[in-house]
């Protein structure tokens, strides 16, 4: 038997049934991840004021600006060569 018979014969075999395949990755998964933890819940003071209707909760979300974050760096400007008989002229 060869190794690419074999190889063959073993995807053929885990293959065959859909079922098995499906419940074996379903244990895979489950074994390597907890539960997702439960989101503690915040307290509320009576007297806290509800955020308005229609404003974003975290204005901390829009601090990119386009002025501070420019999109592309420019590169330095090309070297000026002078000749001899234009030294000082502009």
């Amino acid at each position: 038997m060869t190794v690419r018979s074999a190889n063959d014969g073993f995807a053929e075999l885990v293959l065959a049934d859909p079922a098995w395949v499906r419940a074996e990755f379903d244990a895979i998964v489950a074994a390597n991840f907890e539960p997702p933890l439960r989101p503690s819940p915040v307290p509320r003071t009576p007297d806290a004021p509800h955020p308005a209707a229609g404003r974003d909760p975290a204005p901390w979300r829009v601090l990119t600006l386009p002025v501070r974050c420019p999109r592309r760096e420019r590169s330095p400007p090309e070297p000026r060569f002078v000749t001899g008989g234009e030294r000082g002229k502009r």
